[in-house]
């Protein structure tokens, strides 16, 4: 409730209004008091002390009344310019106009009061509407960024623009807070305090409670980081399992029967009845078992490099028609490779003997499972800033349900007569993403394969200036 002992300032304000309030009345009053009788004057005053009960409240409202009764007492009730109560009417105005100044005065000032309580709910909403809505957008930076410090510095931004302040930190109790800025701890389960310079539009107690809810965001944040390692650790610890179980079954199965023809082919050779012709087959069994057991074991050193990350690739610029044309040599005794490849086929920066091992690995199996008498077709092109290098058989082609796991290692995804350990296309596709490069399976079951081979087109170095004499 406003009073006129208040601020000096609003004091000051209300005692002019008021005292214009009667001046006004009175000059009213002396304009009309020729055309109305005395009686009917005293409206005018009721007014004045309306508007002051109004504006100002109780306790005004009462001193513009008994001075509105003065006035009307001694400039125009008779006896005039004396203040004498010679009538009932006298005590009766005194009287209306203090009960008006009463009840206006607190009916006044009951709606201002609830009409601050409004404003202040309103205020104390729209402050709580930036606070979630800041709350939110810090939620959704944590939750779409996997790094600490890009969640850290997001929520920075979020909080120096919502704020409205020049800068927004949030820091380690090691660090420095200067002066210049307002800290709040986080309720977080490691100490960090978030720091807001001093030109904030916030206080302390609007950043206090954000501070308990930033904080549960950055343990949340926490907790997923520990589940994504712990689902790391398990998906590693499944696939090294799965990993150990292939070799397992390599060693058991594919180990195994070469070891057994090279053993029982020694075994025979030491016997006298073995003729001479028998004894070459013996030793050519000996050789490609051999072959065999090496190619394997090769296989499995470079499958493990693969795995363990740890493939370095020698790159300089090559030529893919040369590298497919070096692959293919060792197979065209016994298939037909019709090799396709534009003469302008730009140059890739790759590791040569890695890719040629990759189009070694897709030859063999395209020759392997191609129908005889039916060529194997290496075609090539540049486009999308990419060459492409496709080997394409007409064997039976992959079952779409085993399309998906064809690049895993120890898959059979067909059988033939032959069939190696299932390790070929996933050292191609080690040896390709190592060199930057994809592999990917263009298959339609019944039709043949197609393995697309691609290579980002790189900028070949301009060549170097001849030197000036």
């Amino acid at each position: 409730m406003r009073t006129i002992i208040g601020d000096p300032r609003d004091a000051a304000t209300a005692a002019l209004e008021l005292l214009m309030a009667v001046a006004a009345a009175t000059l009213v009053v002396a304009a009309l008091q020729s055309a109305a009788p005395p009686a009917g004057l005293g409206v005018v005053y009721l007014l004045a002390v309306l508007e002051v009960a109004v504006r100002r409240g109780q306790r005004p409202a009462i001193v513009a009344a008994v001075l509105c009764v003065l006035a009307l007492n001694y400039l125009f009730a008779a006896p005039r310019e004396r203040f004498a109560i010679a009538h009932t009417q006298d005590l009766v105005e005194l009287l209306v106009f203090l009960i008006v100044a009463l009840v206006v005065g607190r009916l006044a000032a009951r709606a201002r009061s609830r009409a601050a309580e409004a404003d202040a709910r309103a205020l104390a909403a729209a402050a709580r509407e930036r606070e979630a809505t800041l709350l939110a957008q810090a939620a959704s930076a944590i939750l779409s960024r996997h790094d600490r410090d890009d969640q850290v510095t997001s929520i920075e931004r979020l909080v120096a623009t919502a704020t409205g302040s020049s800068r927004a930190r949030i820091v380690g109790p090691a660090s420095a807070t200067p002066d210049g800025e307002l800290a709040v701890r986080l309720g977080a389960g490691e100490p960090l305090w978030l720091a807001v310079s001093r030109d904030s539009h916030w206080d302390e107690g609007q950043l206090t409670r954000i501070a308990g809810p930033l904080g549960k965001l950055f343990d949340v944040a926490r907790v997923r980081e520990r589940a994504t390692e712990q689902t790391a650790e398990i998906e590693a610890a499944r696939r090294a399992e799965t990993a150990r179980t292939a070799v397992l079954h390599a060693i058991s199965h594919d180990l195994r029967s070469p070891l057994t023809a090279i053993t029982t082919a020694a075994y025979a050779l030491r016997s006298e009845q073995v003729s001479e012709a028998e004894r070459g087959e013996l030793v050519e069994v000996i050789e490609g078992e051999g072959a065999r057991l090496t190619k394997l074991v090769d296989d499995l050193l470079d499958l493990s490099m693969i795995e363990a990350g740890a493939v370095r690739p020698r790159a300089d610029w090559c030529d893919l028609h040369e590298v497919v044309v070096s692959a293919a040599e060792p197979l065209r005794d016994g298939h037909h490779i019709a090799i396709d490849l534009p003469a302008d086929l730009p140059l890739v920066r790759v590791d040569a003997a890695q890719v040629e091992r990759v189009f070694s690995n897709l030859l063999t199996n395209a020759v392997k499972f191609s129908p005889p008498g039916t060529p194997v077709r290496v075609s090539g092109s540049a486009e999308g800033g990419r060459v492409t290098v496709r080997v394409v058989d007409r064997g039976p082609g992959i079952p779409r349900p085993q399309r998906a796991r064809v690049f895993e290692p120890f898959f059979r995804a067909r059988s033939a007569p032959g069939a190696g350990a299932g390790l070929g296309l996933a050292i191609c596709r080690g040896f390709v993403e190592a060199n930057g490069g994809r592999i990917l399976l263009q298959a339609d079951s019944g039709k043949g394969t197609s393995f697309a081979v691609s290579f980002p087109v790189q900028q070949l170095p301009a060549p170097a200036e001849p030197a000036r004499r």
